[in-house]
């Protein structure tokens, strides 16, 4: 009989550490897609705020621009 409870336990711990394992992989999938996500939505944010930073440069630049051309044209004098 202890040969047999033996067994049976040892291959209920098979078991056990087979099911650990599969856990353990799909928990290193998971990571790994979250972190390709992550990546991917720091990419995105980065690009966004470039733009927003060259749209705003853009709005400066116009209005530095006119108001240099009106005062080339002469300003409240003319």
């Amino acid at each position: 009989m202890a040969t047999d409870e033996f067994e049976r336990r040892l291959t209920k711990l098979e078991e056990g550490h087979d099911s650990l394992s599969n856990s353990l992989n799909q928990l290193n999938t998971t990571i790994a897609l979250l972190n390709q996500t992550v990546k991917v939505m720091t990419e995105n944010e980065a690009k966004r705020q470039q733009m927003m930073d060259r749209t705003f440069l853009f709005v400066v630049g116009a209005i530095v621009s006119s108001i240099v051309a009106w005062v080339v044209r002469g300003g409240l004098a003319g």
